[in-house]
């Protein structure tokens, strides 16, 4: 007799591997699943996830601002001035 199939779960190591794919949206269907289901129960991994989303959320924010400095904006006025 066959063993039945035992349905393959991820591991927090499988987790740490994939979760820029999963963040990407880049997973296969069948992966992203098993990856959810892993974050429903595991704490350590689902905050990583977590954490990782909002740092990218403040790198994208931040990206878009444009910061000029001071000194520059001064520079430019004087210049658009004496023309």
């Amino acid at each position: 007799m066959s063993k039945p199939k035992q349905k393959k779960k991820f591991n927090c190591k499988d987790i740490e591997k994939k979760f820029h794919s999963y963040l990407d949206g880049e997973m296969k269907k069948v992966e992203l699943i098993l990856l959810e289901q892993h974050l429903d129960y595991c704490l350590p991994c689902d905050k990583k996830i977590e954490f990782e989303k909002k740092l990218r959320d403040i790198v994208k924010l931040k990206g878009k601002e444009n910061i000029i400095p001071e000194k520059l904006l001064k520079e430019l006025e004087k210049i658009i001035h004496s023309a």
